[in-house]
């Protein structure tokens, strides 16, 4: 394998393409954007001519046939990803595919399946892992702290994010042809407000915490706000604590606290499109002193590109992986079940399928 530039075709034209994907791969240099697809020709076409990109295809197999590339960005719908993504694997192309990986761990584990056949590279767009101060904390965690006694998390988004997105980010291009899911997600806001921001959430308290067997959860209801609260058993014996909320009358908020052997671990992530990474301060008990590293400003999006054309060049490793993703929405499913029933719900523990 060589670490010649990676071609990459893009599949959605939409918000998180625009806010996102775009952006991130203008500056990437291992990769290289050949061939955009979407079902709305009006925006295909103007987002084409915006990126410089003459290849635009309207037909998803199409593209996957004849495009010059070598992987896809499925930036479309939760209810396609999957789908999508076992086209693009069964036509011989890597994947990078936004989170969640899909709508339920029954397709997500069809998937790993297809995974196995093709034997190709498929990413989860879990970008916050490419936050270097994430990056930091989860190899701080793994080589210096020790076991984990506990771990807290926490994610609430702000009802000012349209404020703040509109002060942050380029105008939308739209269009009234957009390809859209067969049901609107947001008719059921309290499923689609778990799964879209708990998919970040529950990834990144299982990357630095680990594989959770079992969850508690608790949910209220007021003023047209959800807030779920909740415990976390791990597979290691520590035990952690989640809050996510969406959405609250406060500035937008995200961090993690892990207490191990040695030390701790703190953490306070900031809104992706500031490309700010993570604070991160480090108490090693052994010394008994504080670190805190200084994390290069970058862009989540892009180091997540740069490390998926990395994986496909050296035949190595994603981050995450279809297995992560499963974990996550099995994980999601968990805290949703719990919280309807009142009951402690146990969760596969899913190592032993890899």
């Amino acid at each position: 394998m060589t670490d010649s530039v990676l071609k990459i075709g893009l599949l959605g034209c939409g918000t998180i393409a625009q806010f996102a994907h775009l952006p991130a791969l203008a500056k990437v240099r291992s990769a290289r954007l050949t061939a955009i697809c979407d079902g709305a020709e009006d925006l295909l076409t103007t987002v084409g001519k915006a990126q410089g990109v003459k290849d635009l295809y309207t037909d998803y197999a199409e593209f996957l046939e004849k495009a010059d590339i070598e992987a896809v960005i499925i930036a479309a719908p939760d209810e396609f990803h999957i789908p999508l993504s076992m086209q693009a694997l069964d036509a011989g192309k890597h994947v990078l595919v936004e989170k969640p990986l899909g709508v339920n761990a029954r397709e997500c584990e069809s998937l790993i399946e297809k995974l196995r056949q093709t034997r190709l590279k498929l990413q989860v767009g879990s970008m916050k892992r490419h936050d270097p101060g994430i990056t930091f904390s989860h190899r701080h965690i793994k080589e210096s702290l020790g076991p984990i006694l506990s771990i807290s998390g926490w994610y609430r988004d702000t009802l000012f994010r349209p404020a703040l997105q509109e002060t942050l980010l380029p105008p939308v291009i739209t269009s009234e042809h957009a390809v859209k899911p067969s049901t609107d997600p947001k008719c059921d806001i309290e499923h689609y407000s778990l799964i879209t921001h708990g998919a970040h959430l529950f990834d990144i308290l299982r990357y630095l915490g680990g594989e959770v067997n079992g969850v508690t959860t608790n949910h209220a209801f007021k003023f047209n706000q959800h807030s779920w609260h909740g415990l976390l058993e791990f597979d290691h014996g520590g035990i952690g604590n989640f809050e996510l909320t969406v959405k609250v009358n406060s500035d937008w908020s995200e961090g993690y606290v892990i207490h191990g052997e040695h030390g701790s671990v703190e953490i306070k992530t900031f809104v992706p499109f500031y490309y700010r990474p993570s604070e991160v301060r480090i108490f090693d008990a052994r010394s008994e002193e504080w670190h805190t590293p200084l994390c290069a400003h970058s862009n989540p999006y892009k180091r997540q590109i740069e490390a998926f054309a990395h994986a496909v060049r050296s035949d190595g490793p994603v981050n995450p992986d279809a297995h992560d993703g499963l974990a996550t929405v099995s994980l999601i499913e968990a805290v949703e079940a719990a919280s309807k029933s009142g009951k402690r719900q146990e969760i596969i523990n899913l190592k032993n399928v890899r």
